[in-house]
């Protein structure tokens, strides 16, 4: 097996809200960024994420948007959610790494239409490509994004690529019980994976690694996948906050403590 040799760089998560003070301290320590936006004010994203670009430093997406669900089931609703997220990749057009991680289902109240899931997503995603933008969807914890059959076939369905959350996939109720393993739900995802969150657990917060006992198996198969091949551009290892580490053939997503 053929590994990257180069030293990764370790990207931290910073939301909008914690400008400049955490930006501030992502930088001076060296890190990179992973910027998740104001919804509701995406003119502000180049004052935030320009001097880490114009440093060099490396700059991926997260587009949280628990306000904006675009697959919920009525359709003026979802019509708004997926303004908003257009909106998101018009922002990000051109600036630093051109993927964006969206998601299904963020607020368990709101009722969602699978159908109108593919649709915008495709919508989405056809307008990202045009854009030069790679979007993915994330597995998460708990509601229709917890079930990887569903988040493998709208991902196939719609073009889009996949977010693999290690953290979520380890704190399925589905793993919990044994029906499935997070292994299992990495299969699922491996001929779509693109990016990956590494971290333990998912309880009141993100859990980070207490040893490799849990994280090793995924890892080791994550090195086998076709994501870490030549020309590939993806994957990414995840506690309270969200980082990347990426080389240029891998993207990995850390989450650590206190951080």
């Amino acid at each position: 097996m053929n590994l990257p040799t180069e030293r990764p760089t370790i990207a931290l998560s910073a939301h909008w809200d914690a400008y400049p003070e955490r930006f501030r301290w992502i930088e001076e320590h060296g890190f990179a960024l992973d910027y998740s936006p104001n919804p509701e004010a995406f003119h502000v994203l180049p004052e935030h994420v320009d001097p880490f670009l114009e440093a060099g430093i490396p700059v991926r997406y997260h587009g949280f948007f628990p306000e904006y669900e675009f697959g919920h089931r009525e359709a003026a609703t979802s019509e708004r959610a997926v303004r908003v997220h257009l909106a998101a990749l018009e922002a990000m057009r051109g600036r630093g790494e051109q993927v964006i991680t969206f998601h299904v289902g963020l607020t368990q109240k709101d009722q969602i239409d699978r159908g109108r899931v593919v649709e915008n997503l495709s919508r989405l995603v056809e307008r990202a490509r045009g854009l030069g933008i790679t979007v993915c969807i994330e597995n998460l914890r708990t509601g229709p994004s917890s079930h990887p059959e569903n988040v493998a076939a709208w991902a196939r369905a719609s073009g889009a690529m996949i977010t693999y959350d290690v953290g979520h996939a380890v704190s399925n109720p589905r793993v919990q019980s044994g029906e499935l393993t997070a292994l299992d739900v990495l299969e699922m995802f491996a001929d779509r994976l693109w990016h990956v969150h590494m971290y333990e657990r998912e309880e009141d917060r993100h859990h980070p690694p207490r040893d490799m006992t849990v994280l090793g198996p995924i890892v080791d198969r994550l090195l086998t996948t076709e994501c870490f091949g030549a020309g590939s551009a993806c994957c990414s290892l995840s506690s309270n906050r969200r980082c990347f580490i990426m080389r240029p053939i891998l993207n990995l997503t850390v989450r650590l403590q206190g951080t």
